[in-house]
């Protein structure tokens, strides 16, 4: 049966230490993979997003296990073939490219995602699993929002922003109704100089 979920003050309780940190990986590996993109193009100019997403994968896996390896209350996961920080024993996270401004992900739904989708994917332990994801703009050339999100039965019933300009120490707050405004914040630019963008296909 799906777990109880943790509560929104709960998951912030967990993850305000850790944000600025979290927010670094999700740069830096940007900023990795902006230096290998102009060899990519060179030999693939024609390289399909995927190729990006997966080689970003790994960046911020390898950032993520450089900064979070030794921090107290943090463990590591990745038994289920894909890597997962566990905040407090509570809360897994998740590590994804969300696929548009709903902040929900592309994925093949397997056992194990249908499961994640419940919440029942709990790497067994009494957790709440949720996704640390980066948006990018239109033309893909630089990161547009990074978030926390809960993901349950295909909605997301909370969210937690890592671009906040106070150096990631992000206000918690419930998503909007489908009627609701909601004021757009800025973008995560990159600071390095622009390759010549590739467009997103996905």
């Amino acid at each position: 049966m799906p777990l109880e979920l943790i509560t929104e003050a709960e998951a912030r309780t967990l993850l305000h230490p850790h944000l600025p940190a979290l927010r670094a990986c999700f740069e830096n590996a940007w900023e990795d993979w902006r230096e290998l993109e102009p060899a990519l193009v060179r030999k693939a100019p024609q390289y399909r997003t995927t190729s990006r997403a997966n080689v970003m994968y790994d960046l911020l896996s390898a950032r993520l296990v450089d900064e979070f390896a030794e921090k107290p209350g943090v463990t590591f996961n990745t038994n289920a073939g894909f890597l997962a920080l566990t905040f407090g024993g509570r809360l897994v996270v998740r590590f994804k490219k969300f696929r548009s401004k709903s902040l929900k992900v592309s994925q093949i739904m397997t056992l194990q995602q249908r499961r994640l989708a419940r919440q029942e994917l709990d790497l067994e332990m009494n957790a709440t699993t949720v996704i640390a994801g980066y948006l990018l703009d239109t033309l893909g050339a630089n990161l547009k929002k990074l978030a926390v999100v809960c993901p349950l039965n295909g909605e997301n019933v909370w969210e937690i922003a890592l671009d906040d300009a106070a150096g990631g120490l992000a206000e918690l707050v419930m998503l909007p109704t489908p009627d609701s405004g909601r004021p757009k914040k800025p973008g995560v630019r990159s600071r390095r100089p622009q390759t010549k963008p590739q467009a997103e296909k996905e």
